[in-house]
């Protein structure tokens, strides 16, 4: 059945999908005909089952069923993630949605071979925001996770203090290992992603100046599209909620 989000608090018996990328995308290529059920989520995650009554500029469906099924991890992890070149920023976007990242944040570093002007960004970050938004829908998340505007590294200082742990995947053989650092049990963690060409030494300074802790993901080198889907991973069996049975 066909997942779809409200940017609002259903309070009738009645949903109408008023989003123009959703509409075309019920109406031209899903070809949803009256009657077909879809499910919905609200913005507080209560999940609807509907049925389509009308399909026009907007699309009207009536309330079957409702439940309230958690979905989400009970940790929240955002991705700060190094920007990658080509197809490579979507599939980590996508699988990172899909492991249950709650926000995304393109990351601007020294080593980033993409460089986007403030035009090239916005279209940039619409892209990925549809990719994400896709990607919920098909793993049946309950949010809707972000991708916001690209921040830089000597940015990242506005948004560090509302996390309980930091964690930045360094290569380097000084750096701690992941299972020193997770004997907490912490609620909000930011997971840290170099580029392609990783991370340069002062930009890993300054985020552990920042509270960071920089980490190994082991003896071998990861790719960038790797890196963030192996760390978030590990912290979902280990915190989160895929099961350890």
């Amino acid at each position: 059945m066909h997942r779809f989000f409200v940017d609002y608090k259903v309070s009738s018996d009645q949903i109408v999908i008023d989003d123009k990328n959703d509409v075309n995308h019920i109406k031209r290529a899903l070809r949803v005909t009256i009657g077909e059920k879809l499910e919905i989520c609200d913005v507080e995650s209560d999940e609807y089952i509907v049925e389509v009554k009308s399909l026009d500029d907007v699309i009207i469906c009536d309330v079957i069923e409702k439940s309230t099924v958690d979905r989400e991890s009970p940790i929240q992890i955002d991705l700060y993630q190094g920007l990658a070149k080509g197809s490579k920023m979507e599939t980590i976007i996508q699988k990172s949605v899909e492991l249950g990242i709650h926000t995304i944040y393109p990351l601007n570093t020294k080593r980033a071979i993409v460089k986007l002007d403030d035009k090239g960004e916005k279209k940039k970050v619409e892209r990925w925001q549809k990719i994400a938004d896709e990607a919920a829908k098909q793993s049946k998340r309950s949010h809707l996770p972000l991708v916001e505007k690209v921040l830089s590294i000597k940015n990242f200082s506005s948004v560090s203090k509302q996390y309980d742990l930091i964690l930045v995947a360094y290569e380097l053989e000084s750096s701690r290992t992941l299972k020193q650092l997770l004997s907490n049990d912490y609620k909000r963690i930011a997971v840290v992603i170099g580029p392609e060409g990783g991370f340069e030494v002062e930009e890993v300074d300054t985020l552990v100046k920042l509270g960071a802790h920089s980490i190994s993901l082991g003896p071998r080198i990861l790719r960038t599209e790797t890196a963030g889907s192996t760390l978030v991973s590990i912290l979902q069996y280990e915190l989160g909620d895929i099961s350890k049975s």
